[in-house]
């Protein structure tokens, strides 16, 4: 039997792996028709949708992913066969049997679509929220929600950098609950823990001629009270309790008690800073 000689085996291995190679690169791939194939933008960021199975319409959006992105929570109520999406104090309710959507228990001229389990809604559903906005171009939907506010974003943040689980209190919930001067806002977003931990934060913009001092006594008298709460109850929280801030930067404030406290400061000043 002939044999080849070195160069020439060279050669034709070469050959061999070069031929399947620049078949791969020349190769196109088609997209999965089974998978979602609208673009979500929810305040200026993409979501992912990778994996999401594909919905009829382009305008059909996968609740719980929409929901979760923006803050909100999705909750399957086995009893009753209905999906809840909660976008802060509104809520959309899909009831499955008929695919029925309710917004804030009022039903709505439309149908969801489920698909391998995905609950699906028209984007025009999320138009009856408040302060919602849609804007539904060939395969891409953009949603601007209350959350795209700088300072709720900034107290978003910073509760994800402490890993921070609370909350959010509205006006009427902090004068009831913790006789917070709110007149003295023009702004406030405030978020207030469960009773096994003191994480909270406060940032607001003070109303002109707003009495700073009322402002910075209630907070230290919440901060005391859960000082005195947490001196003999889970006193492991104490030192958070005790190296808790509270600054007025430039008629902003801010009140937190939390993990990563410097960190937390220095958001707050950068946001105010930014301002400028």
């Amino acid at each position: 039997m002939k044999k080849l000689g070195t160069a020439a085996l060279a050669l034709t291995l070469a050959g061999a792996m070069t031929l399947p190679a620049l078949a791969a690169e020349n190769m196109v791939i088609a997209p999965n028709p089974n998978a979602y194939a609208t673009a979500i933008t929810l305040n200026g960021e993409a979501l992912n949708t990778a994996g999401i199975p594909a919905a009829s319409r382009a305008d059909l959006l996968p609740m719980r992913l929409v929901a979760e992105s923006d803050h909100g929570s999705a909750y399957w109520d086995e009893e009753n066969n209905e999906g809840w999406f909660n976008f802060g104090s509104d809520r959309i309710t899909v009831q499955f049997a008929s695919n029925t959507i309710l917004v804030n228990d009022v039903a709505v001229n439309t149908t969801a679509e489920v698909h391998h389990g995905v609950t699906y809604v028209p984007a025009a559903v999320l138009e009856g929220l408040e302060g919602f906005t849609v804007a539904v171009e060939d395969s891409s939907v953009t949603i601007t929600t209350p959350n795209n506010d700088p300072m709720v974003k900034l107290a978003y943040a910073i509760m994800d950098n402490s890993e921070m689980f609370g909350s959010r209190y509205d006006e009427d919930m902090l004068t009831q609950a913790y006789q917070f001067p709110v007149e003295e806002f023009e702004q406030i977003v405030a978020f207030f823990p469960m009773i096994t931990s003191p994480d909270t934060i406060v940032v607001g913009k003070l109303a002109e001629g707003a009495d700073e001092q009322a402002v910075t006594d209630a907070l230290e008298a919440y901060r005391q009270g859960q000082e005195d709460t947490f001196s003999w109850y889970l006193a492991q929280h104490l030192p958070k309790v005790q190296d808790a801030r509270t600054l007025v930067e430039d008629g902003y404030v801010f009140f937190f008690i939390g993990e990563k406290a410097d960190e937390a400061q220095q958001m707050f000043l950068d946001f105010v800073a930014a301002q400028g």
